[in-house]
């Protein structure tokens, strides 16, 4: 066996942090963002949990977004701090009639059933580029990685991340809903 030698830090040694190297192009494989939940836990937080708890959390933790689970550990949806937001709970408040202490996690998630994933056999083969193009056309902040063959989440990749990785900014485009459209219309004919 070696011996390793051991040493005590000096007072400029620092916890260093992925966004502060540039390292990661757009040419870079894909692989190089995905944190992999396979030698990972990924970031969770329990949907009954009160949602300005959630948000407090994210905030200490210093995370943009968390898988959602139920009492069980089962996925069933993703919330970010965006969703998180003040003006989003005072809108779900009022149109679930809730006061601000009883407006949980749940309320305000995005279900799995809204969630999109891309194959992980399919990602390991592209570039952070081809997953900043794929965020983009499909008008999505997130992507799920799924293992298809075995049925496994394997990580998740966001545009918030892969920005800060970049040192550029990713903007996605909100796909315009019925809803959208209608309201821009009803402005306009007011």
């Amino acid at each position: 066996m070696k011996n390793l030698s051991v040493f005590a830090l000096a007072t400029n040694d620092h916890l260093v942090q992925p966004e502060e190297f540039e390292d990661i192009k757009a040419a870079t494989p894909a692989l190089a963002i995905l944190t992999d939940f396979r030698s990972h836990k990924p970031h969770m937080v329990d949907s009954h949990l009160e949602a300005s708890e959630a948000l407090e959390l994210m905030r200490g933790e210093n995370v943009t977004i968390k898988l959602v689970v139920d009492a069980h550990k089962e996925f069933v949806g993703v919330i970010s701090l965006d969703d998180l937001s003040h003006h989003r709970m005072l809108l779900k408040q009022a149109e679930l009639h809730l006061k601000h202490d009883e407006l949980l996690v749940r309320d305000l998630m995005h279900s799995r059933t809204e969630i999109r994933a891309i194959d992980y056999e399919q990602f390991r083969k592209c570039t952070v580029g081809d997953i900043v193009s794929t965020l983009k056309k499909s008008h999505r902040e997130y992507l799920l990685v799924v293992d298809k063959e075995a049925h496994h989440i394997r990580g998740i990749v966001s545009a918030s991340e892969i920005a800060s990785r970049l040192h550029t900014p990713v903007e996605i485009e909100k796909e315009l809903t019925f809803m959208d459209i209608f309201s821009a219309v009803a402005v306009k004919v007011h």
